[in-house]
């Protein structure tokens, strides 16, 4: 009998794990820039059957998204990176994107390494605190670390599809979701 549950257990182990694996896995973006090797680590949501205006609408007052589902979007270099006109230090750091009401969207690198998941949307009610959109109240905790803050050129959406995408390709950081993208130079001086 204790073979036989043994047995059972090893079994039902690999299905277990597969059921609990997110519908979609975390993104990652790399290449090189330059003499830099850059690397992006970002979460994927899916927008199903939900439109992007009406996520962008939830964000709070300060229209701050951690560009990506879960934990918040990591960028790591190995040398100085140009990234719009604003130089990075060689090293690793997080990941936002202002989207104001109107108006084009900015990236936000910050030295901080992210806020703890369960106070990203401390002002959220209850039930939609383990919803995949990430809603950030208190970037202005964080503020203060910000390496640079570049403006994004809009890009044409035509690829983008349901899931959140980042993608370092010709030069360019894209970041496209739900058929609207924007984007920015990337460059290794």
């Amino acid at each position: 009998m204790t073979r036989f549950l043994s047995t059972a257990l090893l079994l039902a182990l690999p299905a277990a794990e597969a059921a609990s694996q997110s519908p979609n896995p975390r993104g990652a973006a790399s290449g090189e820039v330059g003499g830099a090797a850059v690397a992006i680590d970002y979460g994927r949501p899916a927008l199903g059957d939900r439109m992007l205006s009406d996520l962008l609408d939830m964000l709070p007052e300060e229209r701050i998204w951690r560009a990506g589902e879960n934990q918040v979007t990591t960028l790591e270099t190995s040398a100085e990176l140009t990234i719009g006109a604003h130089s990075v230090p060689a090293g690793r750091y997080s990941l936002y994107l202002h989207i104001p009401e109107s108006g084009a969207w900015s990236l936000l690198v910050n030295r901080h390494l992210g806020i703890p998941l369960g106070e990203l949307s401390s002002r959220a009610p209850e039930a939609m605190r383990a919803e995949p959109w990430p809603m950030l109240s208190g970037y202005a905790a964080i503020e203060d670390q910000e390496a640079a803050r570049v403006p994004l050129e809009r890009a044409d959406g035509a690829e983008a599809g349901d899931v959140f995408e980042i993608t370092i390709e010709d030069g360019q950081l894209r970041f496209a979701w739900g058929g609207t993208a924007y984007q920015t130079s990337l460059s290794s001086p």
